[in-house]
């Protein structure tokens, strides 16, 4: 059975409009793990994947509250 990446694929679209970069083209790679480009695309934008994936934004509010604190 095919998982079902619509939402997925919406949270990383909105992601990437909202700071108005083209987001990657694959959520999945052929090894069924999140695409390489899909990685890159996280840690140079800041994009997380819980969020992304599954809709959690707490992983995204944690890095950004420690980031916060550090400065």
């Amino acid at each position: 059975m095919a998982l079902d990446y619509t939402d997925a694929e919406a949270r990383m679209q909105f992601y990437a409009d909202t700071i108005a970069v083209e987001p990657p083209k694959r959520l999945i790679g052929e090894d069924g793990a999140p695409a390489q480009e899909l990685i890159r695309f996280c840690v140079q934008y800041g994009a997380s994947l819980d969020w992304i994936f599954m809709g959690d934004v707490r992983g995204m509010i944690h890095n950004s509250y420690k980031v916060a604190r550090h400065r």
